[in-house]
Parts: C-alpha cells; sequence; structure tokens
C-alpha cells in the first residue's frame, strides 16, 4: 500500500510540475533586414497598431516600450520629394527605450503626434523611404527643425498585418536606437 501511495504522489507531482503550453500573446518584435521596394506604398496604413520600441543601443538598451498608435488619412501640403500621408498619435512612454520627443499623443492635425513621410527615392533603383516622426512640434507645418530633440521611426518592412524597421532618437546626435513593429488592431473606422 505505501508503494502505492508513493507512486500516486509522485506521478500527481510530475503532472503538476511539468509545463505548461505558452499563453497566448503578442508577437516577438524582431530587428527587419529589409528594405521597402522603390514604389512601396502607405495605401491601407491607416489603422490602429499595437506598437513596440526595442531599444539596442543607448541609456536604456534592450528594454522594451508598448502601446498604441493611430494612424489617419492626412490632407496637408507636400514639398518636392516628400508627401505626409498619414497622421496620428503614439501612447507610448519613448523614456522607457531612452528616446526623446515632444508629445506623440496629438491628434491635432496641425501639430500631429505622428506625422508619415513618403520620401521619393533618387533613382529608379533606390528605395522609398517611410519615416513617421513622433513629437508635435517638429511636426507643426511650415517649421523647418535643424537642432532640439528628436524621434524617428525608418519602416523597412510592411505586411498585411502591420510594419516594422528601425528607430533612433537625440537631441542633436543619436541617443539611442533600436527596432519596432507595428501590429495591425483595427481599421481606423473601428
Amino acid at each position: 500500500m505505501k508503494t502505492r501511495a508513493w507512486l500516486c504522489a509522485a506521478l500527481g507531482l510530475s503532472l503538476a510540475c511539468r509545463a505548461r503550453p505558452a499563453e497566448a500573446g503578442p508577437q516577438a518584435c524582431s530587428p527587419s533586414e529589409s528594405s521597402l521596394a522603390p514604389g512601396a506604398s502607405v495605401e491601407g496604413l491607416a489603422g490602429q497598431y499595437r506598437l513596440q520600441l526595442v531599444a539596442s543601443s543607448g541609456p536604456n538598451a534592450g528594454s522594451v516600450a508598448a502601446g498604441e498608435l493611430r494612424l489617419l488619412p492626412y490632407k496637408s501640403a507636400s514639398r518636392p520629394g516628400a508627401t505626409y500621408p498619414l497622421y496620428g498619435a503614439a501612447e507610448v512612454s519613448l523614456d522607457k527605450v531612452g528616446a526623446v520627443a515632444g508629445d506623440p499623443a496629438s491628434l491635432d492635425p496641425g501639430a500631429p503626434g505622428v506625422l508619415v513621410m513618403r520620401i521619393a527615392p533618387r533613382s529608379d533603383t533606390a528605395a522609398t523611404r517611410l519615416l513617421l516622426r513622433l513629437g508635435a512640434e517638429a511636426n507643426r507645418p511650415g517649421i523647418v527643425r535643424f537642432d532640439g530633440g528628436y524621434t524617428v521611426l525608418r519602416v523597412r518592412e510592411i505586411e498585411d498585418d502591420g510594419f516594422a524597421g528601425d528607430w533612433e532618437s537625440g537631441a542633436p546626435l543619436p541617443r539611442a536606437r533600436g527596432h519596432f513593429c507595428a501590429v495591425r488592431m483595427g481599421d481606423e473606422d473601428d
């Protein structure tokens, strides 16, 4: 009887201590080595995203900042070689990854917290550059910034469920860098 009790206890303990299946959670955000194609389009990028920034250098290297990003169609003036197709806001603690920026949460089209800039390629073989500049003060129309703090996200790949790339922040020299992922949560009408 003692053997049977010991066997039952051992079996119960082994079942209780076995590895449990991993919980479903956000996708891992890995660095992107891709480059945008010359004709890359931002059509369809308006919407709500889970945003994750991972610091690879700077005072908070190894840290992660997660939040939300909302992008809306933007009707604004362009400049030669660049258009501003989207604007929006981000709810994310940039200081967690050592980034500096003004107010990224502003949804005011006159000073948006996030401004998407599509910079045309300089040649037929060059890649389109797609940048998200964070900080309402830097994104006011008609302002050319030469100094001050900045945080910019460079899009390197666009997928059906979001986009990814690298980021850099400084004031005025680079202070922190890393990569980011934006995973779609829903359309702007949701």
